[in-house]
């Protein structure tokens, strides 16, 4: 995808798949430092360590704890969180009005970023649903430093007890893919009648939940949509360039044979 999109734009530039052991992050961020690489992508579970080899990271990725993308500036190296962002701009893409009242399922690492990216756009209210009380209660404290903002914790059994008028419903677990079958426990009278529906799955492009929340005449986002936006943040950030994005779509569905 990002290979075609460089030729698109007609720039002399590849992009490489490295495997990298835990043991030699460090040595990897040195070699981006000395080959002059524009930057990278960082996948689980390095997105967590490798902040500590750059030069500096962005306030929502060092507040997050994940940093997914490098970008050079300068003679610096500098960590992104682009996951987040590519929900948001997605979201803020096909909702007419700004998005206030959140349901979020999920606060490990894309929960968390969407968090933040959410909270930094402005939102009135974060519920967030996990099955986990440890990392949700820690996102809300990492919340809890806007006044304007409500934040709370509900357990994943607990879904229905959220407040009503929700306008947007993130799913950031792998709930609903092959790995962890079902969907979120999605109360769809607490929902307003132009709420957006996300599932930011990319291994199932028309899982349960959207099927469900398409049935019931809701907007949705799926994983590729999420992947796409992502993917062309990330080549903005490297190149300063606007990406193709009929390019990068028939890239991925090619490969994901859609």
């Amino acid at each position: 995808m990002v290979e075609k999109t460089f030729l698109c734009h007609e720039l002399d530039w590849r992009y490489l798949s490295v495997e990298v052991t835990e043991e030699a992050l460090e040595d990897a961020v040195r070699g981006i430092r000395a080959m002059g690489f524009v930057g990278a992508n960082c996948a689980r579970p390095h997105n967590r360590r490798i902040g500590a080899f750059l030069d500096r990271q962005s306030e929502v990725a060092e507040r997050a704890g994940t940093v997914n993308l490098i970008r050079r500036d300068g003679s610096e190296l500098v960590g992104e969180s682009t996951e987040g962002q590519g929900i948001l701009q997605v979201v803020q893409t096909r909702c007419a009005s700004p998005v206030r009242r959140v349901l979020l399922f999920g606060a490990g690492d894309l929960g968390r970023a969407v968090a933040l990216e959410l909270a930094e756009a402005g939102v009135e209210r974060i519920e967030i649903v996990n099955r986990t009380e440890d990392r949700a209660i820690a996102l809300v404290q990492s919340l809890g430093e806007r006044d304007d903002l409500s934040v709370r914790w509900l357990p994943w059994e607990d879904a229905a007890e959220a407040a009503g008028d929700i306008d947007l419903v993130v799913n950031a677990t792998p709930v609903g893919t092959e790995v962890a079958e079902g969907s979120p426990p999605v109360d769809w009278q607490l929902l307003c009648p132009d709420a957006l529906i996300v599932d930011a799955n990319l291994e199932e492009t028309c899982p349960e939940l959207l099927h469900t929340a398409s049935e019931r005449g809701f907007g949705t986002v799926n994983g590729l949509d999420v992947f796409l936006e992502q993917a062309a943040i990330n080549f903005r950030l490297w190149t300063g360039i606007e990406p193709d994005r009929t390019v990068m779509r028939e890239a991925v569905e090619e490969y994901l044979e859609l």
